[in-house]
């Protein structure tokens, strides 16, 4: 292979990685939910809620629980009950978010501050 044929072969096969990468992933061509549960669940049962849009290749809105022994559920979106679960899930999310930026400042000021009395000290010696 000449030269010149080396560097166009690679930038073929960067651009066709890099083009797989950003590619759009769908969940499938029909709905994941054939049908809905109509027992109650606790959200403390709950290892993840999904919900997903309609969308062409399905026309309803679909919500996934997953529970903590790894069975999943579809939840029937209409449902009073499911849409004060979905609340509860998201205030618990959000609150679990506030949690994780609370500790990563925490740790950012102690930085901070023996940062600072690390700088103080060189100042005194010098």
């Amino acid at each position: 292979m000449k030269k010149s044929g080396v560097p166009l072969l690679l930038s073929i096969i960067f651009l066709t990685l890099t083009g797989v990468q950003g590619a759009l992933v769908m969940r499938s061509r029909r709905c994941s939910c054939i049908s809905t549960s109509q027992g109650v669940i606790h959200s403390k049962s709950l290892k993840d809620l999904k919900q997903f849009a309609p969308s062409p290749s399905c026309e309803k809105t679909e919500i996934i629980a997953t529970m903590r022994n790894g069975d999943q559920t579809c939840l029937n979106p209409d449902s009073a009950d499911v849409k004060e679960l979905i609340k509860e899930w998201e205030k618990q999310v959000s609150q679990k978010k506030k949690q994780k930026k609370g500790t990563k400042y925490q740790k950012n000021k102690k930085f901070l501050k023996v940062k600072k009395a690390q700088h103080r000290q060189q100042r005194k010696t010098t």
